[in-house]
């Protein structure tokens, strides 16, 4: 049996499209943290900081994480998970935790201008980006340096890691 893998990083780093290709890959299920507080929660992430705040949405993301209970499960987790020790410490109970390290230039690219982020009010996504690097390296098991990577040898490359 395999053991978990959890993926973190930056909102649009690939957590989800990669997450469901090593799945299917690997013959694991596949979850995402973030469709589950919008079933859970009726709400986006988003929709919920805009609505009730941070702090709020940062709750509902805790329980949802410690109310997990997979085996076999690639778990797409949101970008703002790592602000939650709580959840950090079950999902490295749960799993073997990777950080897709996606540049700043990237990012920016892929993310909406009008996306709200669960980083500080008011803080650029550059702010988030430097404020979250160091929560990322911290609790990561593994970390995969996506820089000039396309999106199937960053699948590759997670999938040897794993089973090192």
């Amino acid at each position: 049996m395999m053991d978990n893998i959890v993926l973190m990083g930056m909102p649009s780093s690939g957590k989800s499209t990669k997450g469901k290709s090593i799945a299917e890959i690997l013959g694991m299920d596949f979850i995402d943290t973030d469709e589950m507080i919008k079933e859970k929660a009726g709400a986006d992430p988003a929709e919920l900081v805009k609505r009730y705040g941070r702090e709020y949405f940062l709750k509902i993301q805790d329980r949802i994480v410690s109310e997990l209970n997979v085996e076999n499960t690639v778990i797409a987790t949101g970008g703002g998970i790592i602000y939650s020790e709580g959840a950090m410490e079950r999902l490295n109970k749960l799993g073997t935790v990777i950080f897709l390290d996606v540049p700043l230039d990237i990012i920016e690219k892929r993310v909406d201008s009008r996306r709200k982020l669960s980083g500080r009010e008011g803080g650029s996504l550059h702010d988030l980006f430097v404020e979250r690097q160091p929560l990322y390296r911290k609790y990561a098991d593994i970390i995969i340096d996506c820089e000039r990577m396309e999106s199937e040898e960053i699948v590759r490359k997670v999938i040897k890691e794993i089973k090192k």
